[in-house]
């Protein structure tokens, strides 16, 4: 692997943290900071040099604290695009219980009756198994895996910005356009989780499928080799 190639996959650890965890947890925070300004107002008057490293600690946790329900919304958005690519993921299905019948004993659903709960197993299995016989892929399915986390913990923040709100107790003060804007911004963060869960599918089967056009290459070349070869002496000794 060149330098260059392995540079992200050294320094990338931070660069997935802050878009999976801090961005949301920041996005939540700051929505909380200004909705309850008390908070922040009474630290900036104790110790305002204080106030950005409390934001990057605050909004690192809150990240952390929304990943189970992110999980849920990950459940959501897998049970919607996971119907929907039965088709694409038939060759794959078949190949990968094929090894796991061979290899563990277990035995998998076809596509068409495969479970979103089973199917959750078996993708993960299959990443698994794409980043062990690829390891230039690993960088790409880990950010796709990460990008899906950050569109997932995003939906999750909305819901626990309006669980807590309701708490407090001002849902008696939610206007029509206040309603409608949540609506809206819940919309969009759904929809973005379900994109990036479809993408996610999408560029884990074309690696698949390029390890299967490998592995194929691989064993042309093995099987022309001993001809290419003994016809190279045939001609060496005419």
């Amino acid at each position: 692997m060149s330098p260059h190639a392995s540079r992200p996959a050294r320094e990338g650890w931070w660069h997935d943290d802050l878009l999976a965890w801090l961005c949301p947890g920041g996005l939540l925070l700051t929505a909380l900071a200004l909705r309850f300004p008390e908070p922040l107002r009474a630290l900036r008057a104790l110790a305002p040099e204080l106030t950005l490293p409390t934001w990057f600690a605050g909004a690192y946790v809150l990240g952390l604290a929304l990943s189970p329900l992110g999980r849920v919304a990950y459940g959501f958005a897998q049970a919607v695009v996971w119907p929907r690519l039965r088709a694409p993921w038939t060759p794959a299905i078949a190949f990968f219980a094929e090894r796991l019948q061979a290899s563990e004993g277990l035995r998998v659903s076809d596509a068409a009756s495969m479970s979103v709960h089973e199917f959750h197993d078996l993708d993960r299995r299959m990443r698994e198994y794409l980043e062990a016989v690829d390891p230039s892929a690993r960088f790409a399915l880990n950010r796709m895996k990460v990008l899906c986390s950050l569109s997932c913990n995003s939906a999750a923040a909305c819901i626990v910005f309006v669980a807590v709100d309701a708490i407090a107790g001002r849902a008696p003060s939610w206007t029509g356009p206040q309603i409608a804007a949540g609506a809206l911004i819940f919309a969009i963060c759904a929809i973005g989780a379900v994109y990036r869960e479809r993408r996610r599918q999408r560029t884990q089967l074309s690696i698949w499928r390029r390890s299967q056009v490998r592995a194929e290459a691989g064993r042309d070349a093995r099987v022309d080799g001993p001809d290419d070869d003994a016809a190279g002496r045939r001609a060496a000794a005419r």
